[in-house]
């Protein structure tokens, strides 16, 4: 059973992009938001099992919002360049 895919335009592609690339924005705000939160809230602790702990789960909430920023970023710029790609080359015929 083959599926029937709807055809690839330029309007598509630019709404994929815009999709994308307001979801990398919503990411990228909430990830600053939680940088800042964790910057200003020290961590107050004697135990350095506590301190190692918490620094790997700051860095692992950082990096996981800044790596998904990141995806988001390339799946937008690759959409666009998809877009002005179909936009460009001849209909099939």
């Amino acid at each position: 059973m083959t599926e029937i895919q709807p055809p690839l335009t330029p309007r598509r592609c630019l709404a994929g992009a815009a999709i994308s690339g307001s979801l990398g924005l919503a990411i990228f705000l909430l990830t600053r938001a939680i940088a800042i939160a964790l910057a200003t809230h020290p961590l107050h602790s004697h135990n350095p099992l506590v301190l190692r702990l918490a620094s790997v789960v700051r860095t692992v909430l950082v990096g996981g919002g800044i790596l998904a920023v990141v995806v988001f970023g390339v799946f937008t710029v690759g959409l666009l360049v998809l877009a002005v790609q179909v936009a460009i080359s001849p209909p099939d015929a």
